[in-house]
């Protein structure tokens, strides 16, 4: 079974009853049997995470518009779906994986294109109430660009979701020490902190720019205890950074 499949069976047999008791029962396998959860069960955790993050930061996506760049298997997209009853559009650049999504997803409400954050041409200006980017814009030196594309096809008002590696974070050492030892598998990535992002978007036009940061899940354990640790003595530190802008 391929994973869009996989993700999308895990979210659509659940409702929001057992969904909530489905992931505290992956949370304990997580934090009690030894990290022994499989990879779409985490990455449906980690995004359900990320959701109740963001809409506790004040973004509603209740029956909204959503653009999710960089969308992967589509999970995000899924989830936001079910619960929240949007309209999604996914935009990755991995062919395979949006052949996978238009082979296997026939909701009319939900579409998925090939294509790059810095070039969203396909897709018309001022359309989107929520543009969602998890960990995209860093494997690139052109993000002013790729935040100015998503600005243009944001409405008035709408608002950019981006969740970002933090430089502040023990994160940064684990990726040093990943790359050194030849296990790193995400190509380049150039990590900013807080200060450096929130410029960015600044830059190019968003207002009213939140931010606030999150410690990694228990598969990033020893960077999570460190971090949490000095969070402590320095509260803007965190493997997680999100920032929420508005147009």
């Amino acid at each position: 079974m391929n994973s869009v499949i996989l993700v999308k069976n895990l979210i659509e047999e659940k409702s929001d009853v057992e969904l909530k008791q489905y992931l505290s029962n992956v949370w304990n396998q997580v934090w009690v049997d030894n990290g022994k959860v499989n990879y779409a069960n985490l990455r449906l955790l980690k995004i359900s995470d990320k959701i109740k993050n963001i809409s506790a930061a004040g973004v509603n996506f209740q029956e909204k518009k959503i653009l999710d760049i960089g969308c992967g298997n589509g999970v995000t997209l899924f989830y936001l779906r079910k619960f929240f009853n949007i309209r999604g559009v996914g935009v990755d650049i991995s062919d395979s994986i949006v052949r996978k999504l238009k082979d296997s997803v026939k909701d009319p409400n939900l579409s998925f294109y090939l294509g790059d954050h810095r070039n969203l041409h396909m897709l018309e200006s001022n359309q989107f109430d929520v543009i969602l980017s998890f960990g995209v814009i860093e494997h690139f030196e052109e993000y002013g660009l790729a935040l100015a594309e998503a600005r243009r096809v944001l409405k008035p008002g709408g608002k950019i979701v981006l969740v970002q590696p933090h430089l502040l974070s023990f994160g940064v050492t684990q990726e040093y020490y990943l790359r050194l030892i030849g296990r790193w598998k995400f190509g380049k990535q150039k990590d900013f902190s807080l200060f450096r992002y929130r410029s960015i978007l600044q830059q190019v036009g968003f207002e009213d720019v939140q931010a606030f940061t999150k410690p990694p899940y228990p598969d990033m354990r020893i960077t999570r205890i460190l971090d949490s640790i000095v969070k402590k003595v320095i509260p803007i530190w965190g493997h997680y950074l999100y920032l929420i802008g508005k147009k």
